[in-house]
């Protein structure tokens, strides 16, 4: 009987060790098994896997169902599964990566539990033109609204070329480095270029092109400052990346906000394009175009007041009585209107759906997709050289000027100050493959000398009659052939530079069929056929007779009926 009993309980003490044992065990497996856990899978969250979200927790489900098995035996209790399963927790969360990376649509890394998110992406446009011109483009060729400005003094030159030319171009490089800094609501975005435009006269070189930061903690009133596009209206908005023609119309150029270029430097506060039917936008900027502010922009006082200058060599002109043989006209750079900036307003209505701003129906709507806009933007005192017809003289505002040349404004060269108040209205329908979009443009030219335009150095000669303002509109239009795969799109856009002038309207007109090899604007071949008419007559200062005596024997608005322009453009675009 006494070694029943001892037996006994001897074999209670080992049935107690043996629980003791297989419950270690257990917690000592768990814990094991959370390390391999963590390498796979964040802590019960949705974890992105080939595009696709899943949630995994962060212990192995057989690993679980034994300890709940245990629970429910009495193995151990409930207290110790769920102390188990938060160390299980907090190691997988502590020994987890602080950064992973992935692909899809860009390189992406994100660090510190997304504290620090960095999306890389490439895009690249190559492009093979061939180019038609008439006769007129070889005499007189275009000196009015695409000025060339060459030299240190920016002497303006005749675009003139021969009938016809084949070029490879590789049109647009782009780097792209976006993502969000602390928290998803403060996001940043930088753009590099690398390209050359068609005409460039020097090969491209690397360069910044966007650089911002956005707040979005308020969805009513995001804020957005640094370098980037103005809002201020649809074709300004859009990328080149998602348009339906290799090239964007030249009336789209030459109505952006500020006059100069699609970017500036500022600040705009706007609400959140996704939630919101009705957007707003409301911006101040520089209003002298990217990388750029007004004290770079000066008037060049002359040496002797009333005395013609000239170049370092001498004096192009004839010497008025009294006044110097030989002298520069710069003696002074005077900053003026320094405290000047561009105000920019737009609105936007989402009537049916969200169109977005690319062109368009790739996304092949299913329900139709309709929205209007219009933007209002003011650049004051923007300096257009005021060097009384000979451009040689002054030495100001090289930069304005090149970039007024650029986008077609060249007309408003030597205007002297003006104010720049333009409007914009815009709209656009989308419906299964379908799209349609248009927009409509009018600038108005203050300028703050009201006189006639001097026509000399000594003003002895005026122009015929004041610069009026300028007023263009396009209407385009395309549909899928192809669902998501193959487009044919149509635009024509007109384009009246000076409407106090006769025979110097623009008009272009563009085809293009649009193969999408991926069903986005990633992958695509464009091909585009465009015609464009320039008249040639006007006024324009430095660039109509009678030209500065000394200044060449050919004027540069001599009249040889309207410029025509057929061109073909086969663009490849890889964007990744």
């Amino acid at each position: 009987m006494k070694r029943l009993r001892e037996g006994l309980y001897i074999f209670r003490h080992q049935r107690c060790a043996h629980r003791l044992l297989v419950g270690v065990l257990i917690v000592l497996a768990a814990w094991l098994a959370s390390a391999g856990a963590s390498e796979a899978a964040d802590t019960g969250k949705l974890v992105e896997k080939d595009g696709k979200y899943v949630f995994v927790e962060s212990m192995d489900p057989s690993l679980k169902l034994l300890l709940e098995r245990s629970v429910k035996s009495g193995m151990i209790t409930q207290e110790e599964y769920d102390q188990v399963v938060k160390d299980s927790e907090e190691r997988t969360q502590l020994l987890s990566p602080s950064f992973r990376g992935w692909y899809d649509r860009g390189f992406n890394l994100s660090m510190n539990d997304n504290a620090f998110f960095l999306k890389i992406r490439f895009r690249s446009q190559l492009r093979y033109t061939q180019r038609f011109r008439n006769d007129a483009w070889r005499n007189p060729g275009e000196a009015k609204n695409f000025p060339e400005l060459l030299g240190v003094f920016g002497d303006y030159r005749a675009n003139r070329s021969e009938n016809s030319s084949s070029s490879f171009n590789v049109r647009r490089l782009r780097f792209y480095f976006m993502g969000h800094l602390f928290d998803p609501d403060f996001k940043y975005y930088i753009q590099m270029r690398a390209e050359t435009a068609e005409n460039a006269q020097s090969p491209g070189s690397l360069s910044l092109f966007d650089v911002n930061f956005t707040y979005t903690k308020l969805p009513w009133a995001n804020v957005q400052f640094g370098q980037y596009k103005v809002y201020f209206n649809r074709s300004q908005i859009n990328s080149t990346a998602s348009m339906q023609f290799a090239e964007r119309a030249l009336v789209q150029d030459a109505f952006t906000a500020s006059g100069l270029d699609r970017r500036d430097i500022g600040i705009t506060i706007m609400n959140d394009e996704e939630l919101f039917p009705v957007n707003y936008y409301l911006g101040v900027f520089n209003g002298a175009g990217p990388s750029f502010n007004r004290l770079g922009s000066f008037t060049s006082e002359e040496a002797t007041v009333g005395c013609p200058g000239g170049q370092t060599s001498g004096n192009p002109f004839p010497s008025p009585a009294g006044c110097p043989a030989n002298q520069r006209n710069l003696n002074a750079n005077t900053r003026i209107d320094v405290d000047r900036l561009m105000y920019v307003a737009r609105l936007n209505w989402n009537i049916l759906g969200r169109p977005g701003y690319g062109e368009g129906d790739l996304a092949y709507s299913e329900t139709p997709q309709l929205a209007v806009g219009g933007g209002y933007s003011y650049n004051p005192g923007v300096n257009t050289s005021s060097d009384n017809a000979f451009v040689g003289l002054d030495l100001a505002n090289l930069n304005i000027r090149r970039q007024l040349a650029a986008f077609g404004n060249g007309r408003q060269l030597g205007l002297g100050i003006v104010d720049y108040s333009t409007w914009a209205a815009d709209g656009v329908f989308k419906y299964r493959g379908f799209s349609l979009q248009g927009e409509f443009y009018f600038k108005n030219v203050i300028r703050h000398d009201k006189g006639l335009p001097c026509m000399n150095t000594t003003c002895t000669a005026t122009a015929p009659n004041n610069f009026g303002n300028a007023m263009g509109w396009y209407v385009q239009s395309g549909y899928y052939l192809i669902p998501r795969t193959v487009e044919l799109a149509a635009r024509y856009a007109y384009w009246d530079p000076d409407t106090n002038s006769a025979n110097d309207l623009i008009r272009q007109a563009d085809v293009s069929l649009n193969w999408f090899l991926n069903g986005t604007y990633d992958h695509q071949i464009m091909v585009t056929y465009s015609n464009t008419q320039f008249g040639t007559g006007g006024y324009t200062i430095g660039r109509s007779a009678p030209l500065p005596p000394g200044s060449g024997t050919v004027p540069l608005d001599a009249v040889g009926g309207t410029l025509i322009e057929n061109a073909i453009r086969v663009q490849y675009q890889i964007f990744f």
